[in-house]
């Protein structure tokens, strides 16, 4: 999770009822009451949460109940009980402006599995995006630790490595250390260089492909003939896996390097034909952390009554961070 809420944290009651899987406010209720009163758990309270009938799977949150105390809050002021722990791990759960402001691509991966409680959670929300007359035609092909899962990810890890090799020559990247060739020069001579980080970054990925814990092949189940606009009914879908992975403390990073090796993929996972697959996302525990990610002044991605007309409000927060890449305005 991305941090921890402290002991007597305010949670939302819908919420902490969803999480411990109760039934409603009033049994979340009876459980905390002897809690929060001594700060001490009561011998059959993690007994009490752990055998309430489960009707909501993890981190799936309905916003209300019909006894309308869904924007009232309750205060679980105790430590070392499983309603206490489950409660504040969840009450640490990222805002979903702060996910979009932090959700950068994350290349470097521990080996820890992702436990299926949270594969599920993510594939759930990334299946909540919209699509054109909600025909839903977009499908989460997972890999793991299968037998065709690592067969797949052998294939996609030198589809990745090649497909890194002509980036480097391409868009000037330096070469990875111990390879011959002329040295680098310019900004990826220095290595604090963002373009040499981003060049470490990337032969880490490659190198380590076959590692990654989770690798989603996201598909699209074609209804009509391919045509260029119908990645929007699949393409939210993925930003949506992203930023569920994200409040979870995972990271992923999508990428369109499995085309290489569609054709193997596709004989190797009995893909049919009338399925396209639109994007390749890897998820797993960051190495690092997130952060802000960087973009362009806002001033000169949006415009008003005509191109290239910056409105005054166009201000970005205080602190933000910008980058360079990309094209420029006009």
């Amino acid at each position: 999770m991305s941090g921890v809420a402290p002991v007597g944290a305010v949670v939302s009651p819908v919420l902490a009822a969803a999480v411990l899987g109760l039934e409603d406010f009033d049994e979340l209720t009876a459980l905390a009451k002897p809690l929060t009163t001594s700060g001490t758990a009561t011998a059959n309270a993690p007994t009490a949460a752990v055998t309430s009938t489960n009707r909501r799977q993890r981190g799936f949150v309905e916003e209300s109940n019909d006894s309308g105390v869904g924007a009232d809050s309750v205060e679980l002021s105790i430590a070392g009980s499983y309603v206490a722990e489950r409660v504040r791990e969840y009450a640490g759960v990222i805002s979903l402006l702060e996910g979009l402001a932090t959700t950068r691509a994350i290349r470097r991966y521990t080996t820890d599995p992702i436990p299926e409680r949270d594969l599920i959670s993510i594939v759930w929300h990334a299946s909540r995006a919209p699509s054109g007359s909600n025909r839903q035609p977009f499908r989460f092909l997972v890999l793991r630790q299968g037998v065709q899962a690592v067969a797949a990810k052998s294939l996609l890890g030198d589809a990745f490595r090649s497909s890194w090799a002509l980036k480097q020559q391409s868009d000037g990247y330096a070469p990875p250390c111990g390879l011959q060739g002329p040295g680098p020069t310019g900004s990826e001579a220095v290595d604090s260089r963002p373009k040499a980080r981003m060049a470490a970054t990337m032969q880490h990925y490659v190198d380590h492909f076959e590692e990654t814990p989770v690798v989603v092949l996201v598909c699209l189940q074609r209804y009509r003939n391919a045509n260029p606009f119908e990645g929007a009914s699949v393409y939210p879908a993925c930003q949506n896996l992203l930023l569920a992975a994200r409040a979870l403390g995972y990271g992923g990073a999508l990428t369109m390097w499995h085309q290489m090796v569609d054709a193997e993929l596709r004989i190797l996972l009995s893909i049919p034909e009338n399925v396209a697959l639109s994007a390749c996302i890897t998820l797993g525990r960051p190495m690092g952390s997130h952060g802000p990610v960087r973009r362009r002044p806002i001033g000169e991605l949006v415009f008003e009554d005509g191109w290239g007309q910056t409105p005054e409000w166009a201000v970005d927060p205080p602190g933000t961070a910008f980058t360079q890449a990309g094209p420029r305005q006009h």
